[in-house]
């Protein structure tokens, strides 16, 4: 009796997919096949790809695609249009803390909730982008697969964070303290050196400006980056970035939000360099900054 060959692995695709010959149907194809399809068929014989709508077996879709996300041994996330029935997905992956793998279109601008943690970009502007994908892509499934792979996602962290406070001594709390604003010296002094920006600053109880990301964000668009900071480990995580987002949106008609790191401890708010952004920066700051939230204004340095 010959023997029945291996099951194979499940990688399970979830993104937006729409109607046929819709917007979405076309992007969804062509990140499938074109991209996450080459790469699991040269280097990973054991997975089989599917998603949603490639699912033949008789049954109700949902309960399928539910099933899919908590058993599959792999997810790759399409985070592009902000799909919400992906996004739901998403959350229910994360929940389970199993692997999965976040990509989106370049230009996508990702919500502050899963921003800090890394998601590939791919292109299709030019032959070459499509190479540069599935080379990242297969780096990301690589890593997925270890044995000793740990998940990452906002789900694994929050927990990560609350056991931190509830078993962390005095000392232990003392010394992160110590070490982020260690960090933030040294990133402050980086920066000063390289000469890329300069700051405007509220020396009423500032302890220090953290330059971080600013040189990317204010180079070559000229943009003018608004770093908050929080000081009270109780505002820390989503709510801290969901506070900060309201803040902006009050101040500013149109600007760019992303934490720093992924410590959810600091947020840049880039904004165009125009002399109103400039005037109502200095109000956001004025405004804002206190003994538990630290804010600075980061300008392009003029010519």
């Amino acid at each position: 009796m010959a023997n029945k060959p291996a099951k194979k692995k499940m990688c399970f695709v979830v993104g937006p997919i729409g109607d046929d010959d819709s917007d979405d149907r076309i992007h969804a194809d062509w990140l499938l096949e074109d991209i996450i399809t080459p790469v699991f068929d040269e280097h990973f014989a054991d997975f089989e790809v599917t998603r949603a709508d490639k699912i033949s077996n008789p049954g109700q879709i949902t309960s399928q695609v539910i099933t899919a996300l908590l058993e599959a041994e792999l997810v790759i996330a399409d985070l592009t249009t902000l799909n919400p029935n992906a996004f739901y997905e998403i959350g229910i992956r994360h929940t389970m803390q199993l692997p999965i793998i976040h990509m989106h279109l370049e230009g996508q601008r990702i919500p502050f909730d899963i921003a800090p943690f890394r998601s590939i970009k791919f292109s299709r502007r030019r032959p070459v982008d499509i190479r540069v994908a599935r080379t990242a892509l297969l780096a990301a499934v690589q890593e997925a697969t270890k044995e000793d792979h740990e998940v990452d996602n906002p789900v694994t962290f929050s927990r990560g964070k609350v056991e931190f406070e509830k078993t962390a001594t005095p000392t232990e709390r003392l010394l992160t303290d110590q070490i982020g604003d260690v960090r933030a010296r040294l990133e402050f002094i980086e920066g000063y050196v390289a000469g890329g920006v300069t700051i405007s600053r509220n020396t009423k109880n500032y302890d220090i400006f953290e330059e971080s990301n600013v040189n990317r964000l204010l180079a070559p668009a000229r943009k003018i980056a608004i770093v908050v900071r929080a000081r009270s480990r109780n505002m820390l995580g989503t709510t801290f970035l969901k506070m900060v987002d309201q803040w902006a949106c009050k101040s500013f008609e149109s600007f760019d939000l992303e934490p720093s790191d992924q410590t959810g401890r600091e947020i840049i708010i880039s904004v165009s360099d125009t002399r109103e952004n400039r005037d109502r920066a200095e109000i956001f700051r004025d405004g804002y900054h206190t003994k538990e939230i630290q804010v600075s204004v980061g300008y392009p340095k003029d010519e």
